[in-house]
C-alpha cells in the first residue's frame, strides 16, 4: 500500500500537495495525519467529495510499502503516520519548502526547495512530465500557493511560485475564487476575537524591532483562530505578530512574521510548536497565560535582532560639494563615486542637494562652468542613522522626496536614497558587496585565481562560493588565506576542470564529495559540493547528502562562520548571510544556528567557548542556555574519546588558554570532562604563569613546546593515579603521552625540592634535569616562586643542554685506548668537566684525559 499524508493541522497548501501529489502517485491513498485547519474542514464540506480522502486504521499500517509525505519533514507532526518512520520495508518519499532542520525525516526521495508553497513544487513535477489538471485542481493549487505566500507578497514567494501560478491561470484556475475564499467573512465568534485582538494588542520594541503581542481570553474555543489574526494583520499590517489565547485549559499561540530576521518557527519551538520562517503555532495545556507571556517575551529578546539600519546601507564617506563649485567638477565627483545624488554644504551646514539629473541637465542645456549655486534644492529630509528600513520607507513617502539625509547630531555622515532602501528589502539579511575588502586584503595572484573559477563556474552553469573561516576572518580584519570553495553543482567536476585551467595539481576525495587544489606552493583551494547533513544520533558523524548553499551554510556550528562570498562574475564579492553572521561579528556574539546544534554535535561547546575567548566575543544567552541543557543531557557519552581529546587539545594550544578553561569551568564543562578535574585558584595563578614559561622555553629550545600536555598535567595535578590513568584510557592516549604526564605531574615537585640546594654544581643540574621530558620542565618553572629554581632551570635550557663534546671514541683511539666499555664512562667524566667549566675546547678536553686516566696507566 502507497499513503500520501501531510501535517497535522493541514492547510490549503498541503491539502493541495497531497491533491497534486497523487497525479504523480495514482496508487496511492490520501489520508489525513489528524485534524485539519478550520478553514480546511469548511472547504472539504462543499468540495470533499471531489477530493478521495479515507481513514486508515492502524492495522492497515502494517501494509503500507511507501509513505509520501507533503509540506512537513518532521516525524512528530504527522500522528500515527510517524510509527512507519525508520522501517526498513516502508521507503519514505518526501516534498516540502520549510528551511531543513536536523530533526528532519530521511527520505528516499523527493524534492525539497526552499520556495513559497510546497504545491509549487509539484506543479514543476506535474508540467514538466505533462500531466493534465482539471480547471478545479489548478483553482486548488493556486488556493495553497495564495495561502502560504501571503498572495504572493510574502518575503518568502519566489519566481517558481509566480512561474507555478502562470501555469495554473493557464489551466483555468479561478482567482475570484481563491480571492473570496481566502477572504471569506467571519463568523460571529471569530468577529468578537478579531475586536478583542483590536483592543488588547501592545506593541513591543524588542532589540529595535516593533512586535505586536496580544493576550486574551475566551470563554468558548472558536474554530479558526488564524482566520481573525488574518484580518487583524490586515487592519493594522504588523511586521511581527503573536496571539496567545486561552481557552479553559487549553492556551494557543499563533505567530507570524513578515520580516527576514524574525523566524516565527524557531520562537514557538521553544515552546514545542511549529511551522516555518513566516508562520507558527502550538497548544498548550495546564499553564497559566501570564507565565506563557512572560516567556514568550524572554525568547522574543533572545531571539529577536536588530534589524538592518539605514546606517547599513548608506553611502558612503560623506562627500559634499560648494554652491560655488562648477557643474562639470560636481558631475566628476558624481561619476567618480558613482553617486545619484550628492549634499551642498554652505558656511559648514548642509544647506541643499542636488542630483544627477539635475547636473547632467545644467551641463547639457546651460554649460558645464556654470556653479550649482542657483540649481540645488534646498528641500531634503535629515534622519538618524538607527532608523529602520520600513521607517525610512514610510518617511520618503510621506515628504514625497527620492532620498535622505543621514545625520548623527550635527555630523553629516551619508546618504540613502529610495532605491537602496528598496534593494535592501530582500531575502538575504545582508548582501553586502565585499568586492573592494576582497581587491584590498586578498593577494593579486589569488584574486585572479578566484575570478577565473568564478568564471568558470558561470560557464558550466553553476554558482560557486567562498565559505567559512575566510570570511568571518575578513570582516574581522584578521589574515586568512585559507579558502574554501562551495559549489552549488558537482564540487568534484568543477575542480577537475579549474584545475585544467589552472594547470594545477589535484587531489580528489570521492568519498566525501571534496577536492584539494595546489595552485602553488603556498595557497591551495580546498573545493566541497554544497551540501547539507545529518546525525543518525548524537555525537555521529554526520551522514552527507547534496543540497542548496542555504542549506549547507546551516549545518555550520556558527552564524559567524555560516556567511558565503559569490564569486560569480555577475555578484562577485556579494555577501550571503542568511543568519545574521555579520551583525553578530558586530555585536561580538557567538550563536548556535539552531536549537539541536549541540546535541547533533557536542563538540562545538569547546569551539564555542574557542571562539567566545579567541575574539572577546560573548556567548548569547540562548546559546548559553542550550549548552548546559546539551550537559545535563550527558551529551559527551556519544562522542568518542579521540574527539573529545582533539577538542581539549585545541583549547590548551592557545596562547593564552586560561580565560578559555575559566570559561570552561563556569559552563560545567570540565565537571563533564571528568570529574576530578579541579581549577583551584593556585591552579588558576600557574595557569597565566606558563604562558611565560611557555614563550621562554620556545626561545632558548628554538622549538615549539607540546603547550596542551604541560597545561594538561597542571589540570591532572593531585589527582588520584588510578584517575588519571581511566582519564588517559578514556580519550585515547599514547603510551608516551601517558608517561610525560605521570612524569610532569610528579616531577615538578621533585625538581623544585632538589634544585633547592644551597650548593649544586652545572653537571649536577644537568643529569637531573636531563632525566626529565620538557614538559616537566616548562610546569616546574610557571609552580615555583623559587629564583633559585627558575635561574637554574634556565641555565639549563639556554647551555648546559647545549653543551657537546668535541672529542670522540676516534680520538681515544689514537690515545692508545682499545673500544671498550670503559670509553662512555671517560666521556662521561670529560663531559662534566665541559659542563662544570674545567674545560673548554678539544685540546683541553685530550689534555683532561691524559692527565686524570692515561697517568694511571
Amino acid at each position: 500500500m502507497q499513503l500520501i499524508t501531510t501535517h497535522t493541522g493541514c492547510d490549503f497548501d498541503a491539502l493541495a500537495s497531497m491533491v497534486a501529489v497523487k497525479k504523480l502517485y495514482p496508487e496511492a491513498k490520501l489520508c489525513f495525519s489528524g485534524s485539519p485547519s478550520r478553514e480546511v474542514r469548511d472547504f472539504m464540506h462543499v468540495y470533499g467529495w471531489l477530493i478521495p480522502i479515507e481513514k486508515i486504521s492502524e492495522k492497515d499500517l502494517k501494509k503500507v510499502k511507501k509513505l509520501i509525505l507533503v509540506d512537513t519533514r518532521w516525524k512528530d507532526r504527522i500522528g500515527m503516520f510517524g510509527r512507519l518512520v525508520g522501517k526498513k520495508q516502508v521507503k519514505i518519499h518526501i516534498y516540502d519548502h520549510h528551511p531543513s532542520h536536523p530533526e528532519d525525516i530521511k527520505a528516499d526521495r523527493g524534492v525539497c526547495k526552499d520556495v513559497g508553497a510546497t504545491v509549487s513544487i509539484l506543479i514543476d513535477l506535474i508540467k514538466k512530465r505533462k500531466i493534465p489538471i482539471s480547471s478545479f485542481e489548478a483553482t486548488l493549487f493556486g488556493l495553497g500557493i495564495y495561502e502560504d505566500t501571503g498572495s504572493l507578497s510574502f518575503f518568502s514567494t519566489t519566481s517558481f511560485d509566480l512561474r507555478a501560478v502562470a501555469y495554473l491561470l493557464d489551466k483555468g484556475a479561478k482567482l475570484e475564487f481563491i480571492s473570496n475564499f481566502l477572504n471569506s467573512g467571519l463568523t460571529e465568534k471569530q468577529d468578537a476575537l478579531l475586536r478583542d485582538f483590536l483592543n488588547k494588542a501592545r506593541v513591543l520594541s524588542i532589540n529595535g524591532v516593533e512586535v505586536v503581542v496580544i493576550t486574551t481570553q475566551i470563554e468558548e474555543f472558536v474554530g479558526g483562530l488564524s482566520l481573525p489574526l488574518h484580518k487583524f494583520i490586515d487592519f493594522k499590517n504588523p511586521d511581527v505578530v503573536f496571539a496567545i489565547v486561552c481557552s479553559g485549559d487549553k492556551i494557543f499561540i499563533l505567530a507570524r512574521s513578515r520580516l527576514p530576521f524574525v523566524n516565527v518557527d524557531d520562537i514557538l519551538s521553544e515552546f514545542g510548536g511549529g511551522g516555518h520562517n513566516l508562520a507558527a503555532s502550538v497548544r498548550l495545556k495546564d499553564t497559566q497565560i501570564k507565565k506563557v507571556e512572560e516567556k514568550l517575551v524572554h525568547i522574543l529578546q533572545e531571539n529577536i535582532h536588530s534589524p538592518l539600519t539605514i546606517e547599513n546601507i548608506m553611502h558612503l564617506p560623506a562627500r559634499f560639494v560648494f554652491p560655488e563649485m562648477q557643474a562639470g567638477e560636481v558631475k566628476e565627483i558624481l561619476d567618480k563615486e558613482g553617486l545619484e545624488v550628492i549634499p551642498v554644504q554652505e558656511q559648514g551646514k548642509i544647506t541643499g542637494i542636488i542630483s544627477r539629473q539635475k547636473v547632467e541637465h545644467i551641463v547639457s542645456y546651460n554649460s558645464a562652468s556654470s556653479p550649482i549655486k542657483s540649481y540645488y534644492s534646498r528641500k531634503f529630509v535629515a534622519v538618524h542613522p538607527s532608523l529602520s528600513l520600513k521607517k525610512a520607507q514610510r518617511i520618503i513617502i510621506e515628504e514625497e522626496v527620492p532620498w535622505l539625509l543621514v545625520f548623527q547630531g550635527e555630523s553629516f555622515l551619508g546618504v540613502v536614497t529610495s532605491f537602496d532602501i528598496f534593494k535592501a528589502f530582500d531575502g538575504n539579511f545582508s548582501q553586502d558587496s565585499l568586492k573592494s575588502l576582497l581587491e584590498k586584503k586578498v593577494p593579486p595572484y589569488i584574486m585572479r585565481t578566484l575570478i577565473e573559477a568564478g568564471k568558470l563556474a558561470n560557464r558550466m552553469g553553476f554558482s560557486v562560493f567562498i565559505v567559512g573561516g575566510f570570511v568571518r576572518d575578513l570582516l574581522l580584519g584578521n589574515e586568512n588565506l585559507d579558502i574554501d570553495l562551495v559549489v552549488e553543482g558537482e564540487g568534484i567536476v568543477f575542480a577537475r576542470e579549474l584545475a585544467r585551467n589552472l594547470r594545477a595539481e589535484l587531489t580528489v576525495h570521492p568519498k566525501f564529495g571534496t577536492a584539494t587544489i595546489n595552485v602553488s606552493e603556498d595557497f591551495k583551494l580546498d573545493v566541497v559540493t554544497s551540501r547539507h547533513e545529518f546525525y543518525s544520533h548524537p555525537g555521529a558523524l554526520p551522514v552527507v547528502e547534496k543540497a542548496a548553499l542555504k542549506e549547507d551554510l546551516f549545518r555550520r556550528d556558527f552564524t559567524v562562520n555560516a556567511m558565503a562570498i559569490s564569486i560569480n562574475p555577475s555578484d562577485f564579492g556579494k555577501l550571503l548571510d542568511f543568519f545574521g553572521g555579520k551583525k553578530d561579528l558586530e555585536n561580538k556574539r557567538v550563536r548556535v544556528l539552531h536549537p539541536k546544534s549541540f546535541i547533533d554535535d557536542p563538540t562545538r561547546i569547546f569551539r564555542a567557548i574557542r571562539f567566545e575567548q579567541r575574539y572577546r566575543f560573548s556567548i548569547d544567552n540562548k546559546t548559553e542556555r542550550l549548552i548546559k541543557e546539551a550537559l545535563q543531557e550527558h551529551v559527551f557519552r556519544q562522542v568518542s574519546g579521540k574527539r573529545i581529546k582533539e577538542e581539549i587539545l585545541q583549547i590548551l594550544e592557545e596562547d593564552r588558554p586560561g580565560n578559555m578553561i575559566r570559561r570552561m569551568k563556569a559552563l560545567g564543562v570540565l565537571e563533564f570532562i571528568h570529574p576530578g578535574i579541579r581549577l583551584t585558584a593556585s591552579k588558576d595563578k600557574i595557569m597565566d604563569e606558563l604562558v611565560d614559561a611557555i614563550a621562554r622555553y620556545e626561545v632558548l629550545k628554538g622549538e615549539r613546546s607540546r603547550r596542551w600536555l604541560v597545561r594538561l598535567a597542571l589540570l591532572l595535578d593531585k589527582m588520584e593515579k588510578e584517575k588519571v590513568k581511566n582519564f588517559c584510557q578514556r580519550y585515547s592516549f599514547t603510551r608516551e603521552e601517558k608517561e610525560v604526564l605521570f612524569v610532569s605531574i610528579a616531577g615538578s615537585r621533585q625538581i623544585i625540592t632538589k634544585l633547592k640546594a644551597v650548593r649544586m654544581r652545572p653537571s649536577s643540574i644537568y643529569y637531573l634535569l636531563e632525566s626529565y621530558p620538557p614538559e616537566a620542565l616548562i610546569l616546574t618553572v610557571a609552580r615555583t616562586k623559587s629564583k633559585l629554581v627558575k635561574r637554574r632551570i634556565i641555565s639549563y635550557l639556554s647551555s648546559l643542554c647545549k653543551v657537546k663534546l668535541e672529542i670522540s671514541g676516534e680520538d681515544l683511539k689514537k690515545l692508545n685506548y682499545k673500544p671498550s666499555p670503559e670509553f662512555s664512562r671517560i666521556l662521561e667524566e670529560v663531559k662534566k668537566a665541559k659542563l662544570n667549566g674545567v674545560v673548554k675546547t678539544k685540546e683541553e678536553e685530550i689534555e683532561f684525559i691524559r692527565k686524570k686516566f692515561l697517568s694511571r696507566r
